[in-house]
Formats: C-alpha cells, structure tokens, sequence
C-alpha cells in the first residue's frame, strides 16, 4: 500500500481515501456437507434460525484514476455457526405437526483483508460540464477479489454449551463443546462493491462479499437428542459466510494533476 501511495503521482487524479463501514455478517459451519451430518440433523443455518452479527470495517483505500482499487485495513466481525433439528414424523408425539428447534452461537473475530477491485460497469446520470464530464450523480460497480487473515479475538469459549427444554409436545436437545483448533487462519474474499458519486465526489459505497476460510479455526462437536432418539456430529469453523456493509469515503489525499479544463 505504501508503495502504491509514493507512486500514485504517476497517475492522474489517484485518490486515497479511509472507508468507514459498518454492516452486518452472516456465517456457517463446514464440514457437515461432505457427510459428516445425519438427518435430522442440519448443521447449517437454515432460514428458521439464520443469525447475523455486527460488523465494522475501517479500509485504507488507494482509488486509481477512479476504475482500479485497492485497499487493506481491519474488519471486526463474528466466527460463527448454526445448527437445527426437526423432529422426523416417526418420532414425533406431536398430533398436529413435527416440532422443531435451532442454535446459533458465535465467537468475535478480528480480519486483516487485502482486496483489489476494478470497475466493470458505470451508470452516469445527468451530465453537467461536458468539460470536465462532471454528473449530477454516477454509479460505479467494481468486481472485489482479495483474501487476508483471521485472528480470533478474546471470547469466552466455555460460555453456554447446552441448548435444552423440551417444546410444546417433543423434546430437543443440543450439547456442545467448543475446542481451539488454531488462533489464526487465512481466507479469501470476493464480491461486489457499488460506488455511488454525486458532482463527481464519492459519497457512499455499497459491498457484498463472500468470504471462503481456507483452514478449521475452531472444531465444534454436537451431541443432539430427540425424543428417545441420539446422534452426533463435529462442525468444522472456518469464518466462511457472507457479509454486507454500507461505508462512508473519506478523501484523505489526491495525487497528481486535475485533467485540463
């Protein structure tokens, strides 16, 4: 980024700014696709007991005559994973219809992300000095690809490991430990980012991501009951899920030389 920053001058009307976000994360478990899971068992978020945590962002972003990005900084967000049980009709005592229930817990993670972004589409609206091709308002969409690291932040790790009770009719049960697997990890990123300009200033920026962890943070075994039935299953965590921020750009610089009126 330094780099990139001491040769910005090269280019016309590079700008580095600081992208403040704030947004919301979505994550899952892994590992229960590849058969590791037994029916009823659903060791993923479902839309029943889909759970989204905070997220804050703060970006050094080095914007190149306005069509090439790239931007590293620190995100804080959630590890976190879901599971859900619905009781098959065999073993329900139920009259009326299978019962059912769901966890979702989570651990506070720091990221340390490094992306790169090109623009693949703009809109212009209005345009108003044919000059300088200043518009009333334009919107920017940029391809994001990029990865960086995990670090797992200080959580209590021991905190509530039994989800019990029983429900109106049946009785679910959900026991879980939670074991460190490793305290960093790697990940790689990839999404859109929508820039909205207004006169010609970045005003605000819109991003959705996908994020793949790429090694087990943590390994969370499940021991499951209901009804007279038992199983158990282990969750592999890696951080993988998707995110959505809203952030505010802020000019802290430009490099080089306005285009000539």
């Amino acid at each position: 980024m330094l780099l990139l920053v001491a040769t910005a001058s090269g280019y016309a009307q590079s700008m580095l700014y600081l992208d403040a976000r704030l947004g919301i994360n979505h994550n899952q478990a892994e590992g229960a696709y590849f058969g590791k899971d037994k029916p009823p068992f659903k060791p993923y978020s479902t839309l029943k007991d889909m759970s989204f945590d905070e997220q804050g962002v703060l970006m050094l972003r080095l914007q190149v005559k306005e069509t090439f990005g790239i931007a590293a900084g620190y995100s804080g967000g959630s590890l976190a994973w879901a599971y859900s049980l619905q009781m098959p009709q065999q073993y329900t005592v139920n009259p009326f219809h299978p019962e059912w229930k769901g966890h979702g817990t989570g651990v506070y993670m720091h990221q340390l992300p490094l992306l790169f972004s090109k623009t693949f589409r703009e809109i212009n609206l209005r345009e108003i000095d044919t000059v300088r091709h200043t518009y009333l308002a334009s919107f920017r969409l940029d391809a994001v690809l990029g990865g960086g690291l995990n670090r797992l932040g200080n959580t209590c790790l021991n905190c509530g490991g039994v989800s019990a009770g029983g429900l109106f009719y049946d009785t679910i049960d959900f026991r879980q430990t939670i074991i460190v697997r490793r305290k960093w990890g790697g990940f790689l990123m990839g999404g859109v980012t929508a820039r909205f300009y207004r006169l010609g200033k970045e005003r605000l920026n819109l991003s959705v991501y996908y994020t793949q962890g790429l090694t087990d943070m943590l390994l969370v075994p499940v021991q499951y009951q209901y009804n007279s039935q038992r199983g158990a299953t282990t969750l592999h965590i890696r951080g993988s899920g998707f995110s959505a921020t809203l952030g505010v750009p802020i000019r802290l610089k430009t490099f080089g030389k306005a285009p000539p009126s």
